[in-house]
């Protein structure tokens, strides 16, 4: 029998089914001026009055990598963790949980605007642990559905491939095009033997970036391409505005980022997704 994947209209389906089920690859709102580089992200969610909670009760942190191994290729690494205090799921216990780590490689071409990601998500991430419903996994997909999602799908061996177009004139103005598909391969064949699940990603981005300050605006989106539930391009798919700002301390760069909801089914329970993170460029 096949599942139903959670996307939150996606958390739709999180929330209300609870986890029957229940990359994205590399960071798309950090700084990218340094190839050498290793990153410190954590995203704090603001649920909205029904479920407002602490800065502690509910977090996901994100370490990541981008080191060269050629003149064209990089590799880049990602382990995602998550912490919640779940009482607006019925629970009262604090919870913490190890989510689906990346590998990948991003391939550039000499002098081309135009460079590929490809990378898979080791499917760590379970649906029970201890024979208990994992809620930290829920809280993980919540806090970043449209963009790493796979990061905490449980049961499922993510593999993402991205096209991206990248525009930086010597005035520092930046333009960046990314999508590309997702697929998330069900790891626990005796439950649900028919469960692959795709999706397309895609964003637009613009701003301003230098060695001493970078500010970055623009869209991403989510496309469930899989889903029999849904039949219109509007319920099938979810957005977010995102914001992001760095400066450069040196070898150090600290920033900060705001991601905003756009649609009903989100905006329902969140408000918005406040993010700190620091990058430290490696010799």
């Amino acid at each position: 029998m096949r599942r139903s994947f959670s996307l939150p209209r996606v958390v739709l389906t999180i929330t209300t089914l609870l986890f029957p089920i229940a990359l994205l690859s590399q960071p798309l709102w950090l700084d990218r001026s340094h190839d050498k580089t290793v990153a410190l992200e954590i995203l704090k969610p603001d649920f909205d009055d029904e479920y407002n909670t602490t800065f502690t009760s509910s977090l996901a942190v994100f370490l990541s990598l981008r080191y060269p191994i050629g003149k064209k290729v990089l590799l880049v690494a990602e382990l995602p963790f998550v912490h919640s205090k779940a009482e607006f799921f019925g629970y009262d216990k604090s919870d913490n949980s190890i989510g689906n780590p990346y590998l990948g490689l991003e391939i550039r071409g000499e002098g081309s605007p135009f460079f590929a990601e490809v990378g898979v998500r080791a499917p760590l991430t379970q649906e029970e642990e201890d024979g208990e419903l994992n809620v930290a996994a829920i809280v993980g997909a919540m806090i970043d559905q449209v963009d790493r999602l796979e990061a905490f799908a449980p049961d499922y061996l993510p593999i993402t491939g991205m096209v991206n177009y990248q525009h930086k004139d010597p005035s520092g103005f930046v333009f960046r095009l990314r999508s590309g598909p997702a697929f998330l391969i069900d790891t626990d064949k005796q439950e649900r033997e028919d469960a692959t699940e795709s999706f397309l990603l895609y964003s637009a981005q613009a701003g301003y970036e230098s060695k001493q300050i970078s500010v970055d605006a623009g869209l991403s989106g989510r496309w469930w391409l899989t889903t029999e539930e849904y039949d219109t391009f509007g319920e099938r798919t979810i957005h977010q505005f995102g914001l992001t700002t760095s400066i450069g301390l040196g070898i150090v760069r600290p920033g900060l980022q705001i991601r905003l909801p756009l649609d009903k089914d989100l905006t329902e329970f969140l408000d918005l997704v406040f993010g700190v993170n620091l990058g430290i460029h490696l010799k």
